[in-house]
């Protein structure tokens, strides 16, 4: 039998892109690739789906390249996937209701290649007992990746707009920022305007909503700037927090004005940006640590250089 046309490169990354989009909840995205391959655990185990700490861009990323390195066993069952997925509304990075249970939406005919997927654990083929013996080993060699990939074309994308002038350097740096923090599931919005006022967007974490400010300015921001978010953030509903991102940083008087207890501010530079860009620190734990520091201290600014310098 002559070998099958195998999927291309760019339905893979639509699919992956489609299920890290497609799911909100990490559970939901889970129980859909579970009800996808039938409860098979060769292509479920070794996975972080729960984990709050592991992004849902590196779980789908692992799930699919098992599916894609045995296509020539299992093709139907991939294709199976990539139709429902392609037919299956998305609600991007939203609190829609969550997805009913995939299983209905999977085609109930499988093919002879894939009904092995769907059989119990003890009455799999020899060839699935294989497989199940070389892939995981395999696997534990090769670190995740998706999200180091992604990682290295935003900083690529992040140096082209260096290179702008500031009027547009300034407009592309909030769409930047979003795709930046869907990168690290932190569910972000996109700008938008109340009773005149513009907000720049905002996102989650750990269950805290933040409204964001950026900056791109030659000067460091100032005094009156923070001021001005400030008061946004204050008008704001009693557990809004602030993040105000100023690539060229923030002037010393503005720092010590608002640092003070139980601020609900935390700052961010340039410096900080191309930090979580080059991977060295994850963007979810800086804010965290800035966070903490100025829920302890009073302090708005920690530097990703001060945390990975161990201060």
């Amino acid at each position: 039998m002559p070998p099958r046309q195998r999927i291309s490169a760019n339905a893979i990354h639509a699919l992956k892109v489609a299920l890290t989009a497609g799911f909100w909840f990490k559970k939901d995205l889970y129980n859909y690739a579970k009800a996808a391959v039938g409860g098979e655990p060769t292509f479920l185990a070794g996975i972080d789906w729960i984990d709050k700490d592991t992004l849902k861009r590196d779980s789908v990323s692992t799930f699919v390249d098992r599916l894609v390195r045995e296509q020539d066993d299992h093709q139907d069952l991939l294709l199976a996937l990539l139709v429902d997925v392609a037919n299956r509304p998305t609600s991007h990075n939203s609190h829609a209701p969550r997805t009913r249970h995939p299983r209905s939406r999977l085609p109930r005919r499988r093919s002879p290649t894939s009904r092995a997927w769907s059989s119990p654990t003890s009455r799999r083929s020899p060839s699935t007992r294989r497989l199940a013996t070389r892939l995981l080993p395999r696997e534990r060699r090769r670190p995740i990746s998706a999200t180091k990939q992604r990682l290295a074309e935003l900083k690529t994308r992040y140096l082209e707009i260096v290179q702008m002038e500031p009027r547009p350097r300034g407009f592309a740096l909030e769409p930047f920022l979003r795709d930046l923090f869907d990168t690290f599931d932190l569910d972000p919005k996109a700008s938008f305007k109340i009773s005149g006022e513009q907000i720049d967007g905002g996102f989650t974490l750990d269950s805290e909503h933040f409204i964001l400010e950026a900056k791109w300015e030659d000067s460091p921001a100032d005094r009156a700037a923070l001021e001005v978010f400030a008061a946004k953030v204050d008008r704001k509903s009693e557990n809004t927090l602030g993040l105000f991102v100023a690539i060229s940083g923030f002037n010393d008087a503005a720092i010590k004005a608002h640092s003070k207890p139980r601020s609900q501010l935390i700052l961010m530079d340039g410096a900080d940006l191309y930090a979580v860009l080059d991977d060295r620190i994850d963007l979810r734990e800086l804010l965290r640590r800035k966070r903490r520091h100025a829920a302890m201290t009073g302090d708005i600014r920690l530097t990703a250089a001060e945390i990975l310098g161990g201060s």
